[in-house]
């Protein structure tokens, strides 16, 4: 999984380098990338989303000669990657994020049931709702 998980990363910075590069198309394909991986709450995501072209007059004044607001974009896009390819690389793939998938009240409910308890919630529910919490776990 380790692999599969840099490899999916790697090919998010190559995009970066397309001549159609679009920042928020791109942008949208990287938070899912890194939710899958880590989970919606990461900081990355954040991060991610938080990335934008400013082309504002203060900017451009303020800067030097040398700013170029879409390349300043895609530098932070590589450096937000390539930390999460260096924490899987030391650390290894992380584990399970079920818990941000289905939110921890939820998972602790469920945890704390007894066996005959948590039959009975689960056999309770309708087929799309059992069907919709399998793909997150999956997911």
């Amino acid at each position: 999984m380790k692999a599969q998980y840099i490899k999916l990363l790697k090919k998010q910075i190559s995009k970066l380098d397309e001549e159609s590069f679009d920042l928020e198309a791109w942008k949208t394909s990287a938070i899912t990338v890194l939710s899958r991986i880590f989970g919606e709450s990461d900081t990355r995501v954040k991060q991610i989303e938080n990335l934008k072209i400013d082309y504002s007059s203060w900017t451009l004044r303020d800067s030097n000669a040398n700013y170029k607001p879409v390349e300043t974009a895609k530098l932070k896009g590589i450096e937000i990657l390539n930390t999460a390819i260096d924490e899987i690389e030391i650390f290894g793939a992380p584990e399970s994020h079920s818990m941000d998938v289905l939110g921890q009240d939820f998972v602790k409910k469920i945890q704390d049931m007894t066996e005959k308890e948590r039959k009975r919630h689960f056999n309770e529910m309708k087929k799309e709702k059992l069907v919709e919490l399998l793909l997150k776990l999956t997911s």
